[in-house]
């Protein structure tokens, strides 16, 4: 069995609002910085193939967005105080960018997913100076669980349903080494570590609020508004961002596609070589 290292760079602890952030960090101070955000129920380990192919011309930092990785798990609030209300999850993130790239030259920032959703309404808030924007699979189609929906309508669902999806966190591994098409150690590694972190006390409670909260960002009409630099990078074969999001995303944004046969959901764990190169050119280019 093939072993790999998700941990890719220095670890250190950053609390914003009042939650503690796991963030990783490598590659020069100075520069270029990568600041990357990752998906749904994934965490800083995603970026590890890219992290060792760019880290020693580029900066790279990212950290687990709450409730996942090695980040806090704050309980669900309703309103305002919500700490995983969209409100919340752009203040945070404005705050680290600004906080992690003190001394960087261009500040890039690298979505995957949910993250690259995220990555769009950072811009579209225009609170953050940003050089470019880099979409991996930019879930801007992507749509709460209708079966989650319908059970969250049923009385008393929520006096169960953690229970319920602790029960079922138990088999996230296999279920992401099976729907993941063109497995590689690191895929299978990735895999692994989401299910260990699914399985940290006060996830699934969050996991439950988050779904049954969450309402997608519209952010397809206002693709023309993010005047950032822009290059949208998937997979032939992704099961959950469709490849009409992918040229959605690339038209709106005036940028650049590169669909990446032999890879599906996360073209950068997948191919994290052939990835890193159309990042280097962007950057290079900005």
């Amino acid at each position: 069995m093939v072993t790999v290292d998700l941990r890719w760079g220095s670890s250190e602890r950053r609390t914003v609002d009042g939650v503690g952030i796991h963030v990783e960090r490598a590659g020069p101070p100075t520069g270029p910085a990568l600041v990357c955000l990752h998906g749904f129920a994934s965490g800083t380990f995603t970026f590890a193939g890219l992290a060792a192919e760019l880290r020693d011309e580029l900066g790279l930092v990212a950290w687990d967005r709450p409730p996942f990785g090695r980040s806090d798990r704050p309980p669900p609030r309703t309103g305002p105080d919500d700490p995983y209300a969209l409100a919340a999850d752009l203040r945070r993130t404005a705050a680290l960018v600004d906080q992690l790239t003190v001394g960087a030259g261009q500040r890039v920032l690298v979505g995957h997913s949910a993250g690259a959703l995220l990555t769009i309404q950072l811009a579209l808030a225009g609170t953050t100076s940003l050089d470019g924007l880099v979409l991996l699979a930019p879930a801007i189609d992507a749509e709460p669980p209708l079966t989650v929906r319908a059970v969250a309508r049923l009385p008393g669902s929520g006096l169960v349903a953690a229970s319920m999806l602790r029960v079922g966190i138990r088999g996230a591994t296999a279920f992401l080494r099976r729907s993941t098409r063109h497995g590689t150690p690191l895929t299978d590694a990735t895999a692994v570590e989401t299910g260990r972190c699914l399985r940290a006390p006060g996830t699934a409670e969050a996991l439950w609020h988050l779904t049954t909260t969450w309402e997608p960002p519209q952010v397809a009409e206002r693709l023309g508004e993010v005047g950032v630099p822009a290059v949208v990078i998937g997979g032939i074969d992704d099961r959950i961002v469709s490849l009409d999001a992918h040229r959605t995303a690339a038209d709106g944004l005036g940028a650049e596609l590169h669909l990446l046969e032999g890879a599906g959901h996360a073209p950068h764990e997948q191919q994290p070589g052939v990835v890193a190169g159309i990042i280097r050119d962007f950057v290079a280019g900005l």
